[in-house]
């Protein structure tokens, strides 16, 4: 009897390691890409950063919005060092990019900027030239940033005239 008990518990702790190398696994390819275009530190920051803003500009106009406690911001961070959120292989389009819209996200003392391409669907490291297809969340990334306009004041606004 003792000896069907030990090898139940043997068992079940080898399930327990195979399950928990499993969700590792998927979990890293799931942001295997994402993580190497943003950088290890950068994914990390953009994943759990307590505090997060939100710049818009246009010609004339920059305003700063705290979206850290907008609803849903969780899904956006983890959506955006996810894989499943971006195109591989980026369709040509015509489209004209405007990258007046930023996301800068903040935690112990270190920041990243993420602009965002509201019209064309892409998403860029701040200084980086290259840039990722967001198309699979241009539409959830519009709405998005919408809900947090609108649930949200802005902190500075600055004209050109000031």
């Amino acid at each position: 009897m003792n000896a069907r008990g030990t090898w139940l518990v043997a068992a079940i702790l080898l399930l327990a390691v195979a399950a928990a190398g499993s969700t590792l696994v998927y979990h890293w390819s799931r942001a295997r890409a994402a993580i190497g275009y943003f950088g290890a530190e950068n994914a990390a920051l953009i994943r759990s950063a307590d505090q997060v803003f939100l710049l818009q500009q246009s010609d004339q106009a920059a305003e700063r919005r705290d979206i850290s406690h907008v609803a849903d911001l969780e899904d956006l961070q983890k959506a955006l060092v996810e894989d499943a959120s971006y195109r591989t292989a980026a369709q040509a389009n015509d489209c004209v990019s405007d990258w007046s819209t930023t996301l800068q996200f903040h935690q112990g003392g270190r920041s990243c900027s993420v602009e965002v391409d509201l019209a064309c669907g892409k998403v860029r490291l701040a200084g980086k030239p290259t840039e990722l297809d967001a198309s699979p969340i241009h539409e959830g990334l519009q709405e998005f940033i919408a809900f947090a306009v609108s649930r949200t004041a802005s902190l500075t606004e600055t004209t050109d005239s000031e």
